[in-house]
């Protein structure tokens, strides 16, 4: 048999460019129409007046959404959380109107080897009687640390401080959040969450079960009134409050600085996103879940990372879920001068303890 002598074909790479970029414009494409039609689905899947029918029905679909461990919260939740290590912090606590705290940090076994950390904050000498519990949540590249001032001025403006100014007992409690460059301890936390993703959890849904535990234990201390829960975070912590807050009706009130924004268009944050989230559960149908639970929202008009008008437009639509529950006091937000950064003044302050009051 005779050999053939042939040239393959050659040609520049960028000549079949134009094929490429039609290929991609056309997954675009199917991604905006889909995107365009999700608020609409939403609309049809919880509408106001059937959340308010069947709020437990829509937890649990909510719960099933962000996986694992939370589906099966109900189980365990009367299974003791095992408190691992109480150690003292150095020093005293000085919140700002003078008074002084001790502080001391937990670790608490939640279910089988996973634990969570935090610093809880109380009256030096402990209460003379069970007082509100507010749970302080720091944001992105953050730590309880910094949301308490360890460190001097953030842009927490004081979060931890000016709960305890009001007389509540704090915990402000660790997530896998923390700025690798300031503080080391390296982890990637979206190749932990697609990990989670692929055996029926994510990353939201160990923290807010996590968090939730973490009331489990404190609820059932004695210096703890277990009808006055709240929880309050700026940045990642608002959007961490929000999303336990729609989980554990437990919390009376909820906070979310600069957090409560409308996902549907952005392709960022996948640690947001869950699958058939944006046909289901966007930001405003979570926070409907709340209801008629106190929710207050603040969002800085400068705020370069989220902005205010997204926020504007989501609470608009996480009020008719209020309306249809004859709710709509107890909802708020406030947009005000300033960046990304919990409001300095105290407008939604005055709302949370008011309604964790009453």
């Amino acid at each position: 048999m005779s050999e053939t002598n042939f040239t393959p074909y050659s040609e520049e790479r960028a000549f079949s460019s134009r094929y490429r970029k039609n290929y991609l414009a056309s997954v675009e494409g199917y991604l905006s129409r889909l995107e365009d039609g999700a608020e609409a689905k939403r609309a049809s899947f919880i509408p106001p007046d059937a959340l308010a029918s069947d709020s437990e029905g829509y937890r649990r679909a909510f719960l099933s959404m962000l996986g694992e461990p939370l589906r099966g919260y109900e189980a365990i939740r009367d299974v003791p959380v095992k408190c691992l290590e109480s150690t003292d912090v150095d020093g005293v606590f000085y919140d700002m109107d003078g008074g002084r705290y001790s502080m001391r940090r937990i670790r608490l076994d939640v279910l089988h080897g996973f634990e969570m950390y935090g610093i809880l904050f109380l009256p030096e000498g402990g209460a003379d009687s069970p007082m509100p519990l507010v749970i302080s949540q720091h944001g992105g590249a953050g730590t309880p640390e910094l949301c308490s001032d360890f460190y001097g001025d953030t842009n927490y403006n004081h979060l931890t401080r000016r709960i305890l100014s009001r007389g509540a007992a704090v915990f402000a409690p660790q997530l896998l959040l923390w700025n690798i460059n300031d503080f080391g301890d390296p982890y990637d936390r979206r190749q932990i969450d697609c990990s989670l993703k692929k055996l029926g959890s994510s990353i939201t849904a160990l923290e807010v079960f996590g968090i939730m535990r973490c009331i489990d234990w404190l609820a059932a201390q004695p210096f703890a009134d277990p009808d006055r829960i709240g929880m309050a975070g700026l940045s990642y912590g608002g959007f961490y409050t929000l999303m336990t807050a729609a989980a554990d009706t437990r919390i009376r009130a909820a906070y979310t600085s600069c957090a409560l924004i409308d996902m549907t268009h952005r392709r960022d944050f996948t640690d947001w996103m869950w699958d058939d989230s944006m046909n289901t559960f966007g930001e405003a149908e979570i926070a409907g879940l709340i209801a008629p639970r106190a929710y207050c929202v603040d969002a800085g008009d400068n705020d370069d990372l989220f902005g205010s008008e997204g926020t504007v437009r989501t609470f608009a639509r996480a009020k008719e879920y209020y309306a249809a529950q004859g709710a709509e006091d107890n909802i708020f937000l406030k947009v005000f001068n300033g960046s990304h950064e919990l409001d300095p003044a105290d407008d939604c302050f005055d709302f949370f303890f008011d309604r964790l009051m009453k």
